[in-house]
């Protein structure tokens, strides 16, 4: 099962220096995973979640698009830069960790892949996996170096800007890549063995007990897949919402969970029938 392969490594990862950008943000962020089992967040039913005060922004790149390859090999990279906050009290936050945003949305990212291109092999971009223990120190730098890259209206890659600025919006648009962004990808793809790469450049995640039934919290995400062969990006999805509960359940996990409907539209689009608006 792929997902528990991944789960498998992603673990073992824990304890190794994490080659993007990673912060718990909290007066008492230390004692996030050492926190006694939460007594607030219920034992029984589903997290259900009702999500306000939404925005969005999508495009796909019809001639990528049109040209997967389904039998091709992804490089599956870890959020680029993660920021976890939590208030300094909070009783349904003793899972809650950067790193385990990253994993909950590594679960459903897998599972969506699985279903959309089944007989693509996912490679984890992680140090002191699948590359050899040489190149380690080259994957501990590569997530720095993409986040340095400019990409559209000359800004950063983990800079949300222009896509609030589209909010609401959905397109197919081929974008010409600034040169040092395509040659990475293109050194990226030469170098291991890949087609394409799946790459969360941001992901934020605010908590908040006070939200709905049992608490909640506000989502934020920049997601982008490319063709690295080529040196094109294929699909990019931003997110922003706040999840609030419904249940007296908390949302202790799966916090990804509502970003897997908005994901999954990236892959079930027929692009080759989509009009822009």
């Amino acid at each position: 099962m792929k997902f528990l392969q991944f789960l498998l490594l992603f673990v073992s990862t824990l304890f190794v220096a994490c080659a993007g950008s990673r912060d718990s943000s909290s007066e008492s962020a230390a004692g996030d995973m050492a926190d006694a089992p939460c007594t607030e967040c219920g034992t029984q039913g589903e997290i259900e979640l009702k999500i306000t005060d939404e925005k969005f922004y999508r495009e796909w790149n019809p001639v990528a698009f049109s040209r997967i390859d389904s039998n091709a090999v992804v490089g599956v990279f870890p959020a680029l830069k993660v920021t976890a906050n939590r208030p300094e009290e909070c009783k349904m936050c003793h899972s809650f960790s950067a790193d385990a945003l990253d994993f909950d949305l590594a679960r459903v990212e897998d599972s969506l892949f699985v279903q959309a291109f089944p007989k693509m092999t996912r490679e984890l971009m992680l140090p002191g996996m699948r590359v050899p223990e040489a190149d380690s120190a080259y994957m501990d730098t590569l997530s720095a170096k993409l986040l340095k890259m400019k990409f559209v209206e000359g800004k950063r890659l983990d800079d949300v800007t222009p896509w609030e600025e589209r909010d609401g919006v959905e397109q197919t648009i081929a974008r010409q890549l600034p040169f040092e962004l395509s040659d990475l990808l293109n050194k990226i793809a030469s170098r291991y063995g890949l087609r394409y790469l799946t790459i969360p450049l941001l992901m934020q995640v605010t908590m908040d007990p006070d939200l709905g039934k049992k608490g909640g919290f506000k989502w934020q995400i920049v997601w982008s897949m490319w063709d690295a062969r080529y040196g094109e990006l294929v699909c990019l999805a931003y997110s922003k919402f706040t999840a609030a509960t419904t249940t007296r359940v908390a949302p202790e996990k799966e916090w990804a969970t509502p970003f897997a409907s908005r994901l999954s539209r990236m892959f079930s689009l027929d692009v080759a029938k989509f009009e822009n608006h």
